[in-house]
């Protein structure tokens, strides 16, 4: 079963500024929480905090490829990762100051490498639908539906579970 929720919330800049989208994202994750594309907020939780910027004091100013290796390479391991990067490549150059975001399927295909736990969590935002999914062993139990009103696009947030 997929739990389907709609929240309606006034875009800002930084995600996590929107105060329904962050408390959703706080309610879904557990344990240890890797927050891969970390950007300004700082989120109420046991977070280690990675962005390819250093304006706003990751715990680590690295690409998100090169963490994960990193990450693998030094056998950390994280219960929940938060994966919010640009969701597209005008936003990685405004967020980034002209630097682009690595591809995007080689991070996915790192992160069960980084995670443990029974019920591993990967919570992704973005504009698709599709993040993890069966080929990489996982299953959605959560979607979240954000509108943000006017001409903005909507923002899709996908909990999806190890199996």
């Amino acid at each position: 079963m997929i739990e389907l929720t709609y929240l309606n919330q006034p875009p800002k800049r930084w995600t996590f500024e929107q105060p329904k989208l962050k408390q959703y994202v706080e309610s879904h994750s557990y344990g240890k929480v890797l927050n891969l594309f970390a950007g300004k907020t700082r989120l109420n939780l046991d977070e280690t905090r990675v962005d390819l910027s250093n304006e706003h004091n990751p715990d680590y100013n690295m690409e998100a490829y090169e963490f994960c290796k990193y990450a693998a390479a030094n056998d950390m391991k994280y219960n929940t990762i938060i994966l919010d990067p640009p969701y597209s490549y005008r936003k990685s150059m405004e967020k980034y100051d002209g630097k682009v975001c690595s591809g995007f399927n080689r991070v996915k295909d790192m992160l069960p490498e980084i995670l443990e736990g029974e019920r591993a969590i990967v919570i992704t935002l973005g504009y698709s639908s599709s993040c993890m999914g069966k080929i990489r062993g996982f299953r959605k139990t959560g979607v979240c539906l954000i509108c943000h009103g006017g001409a903005h696009h909507d923002t899709i947030c996908l909990v999806e579970e190890r199996i």
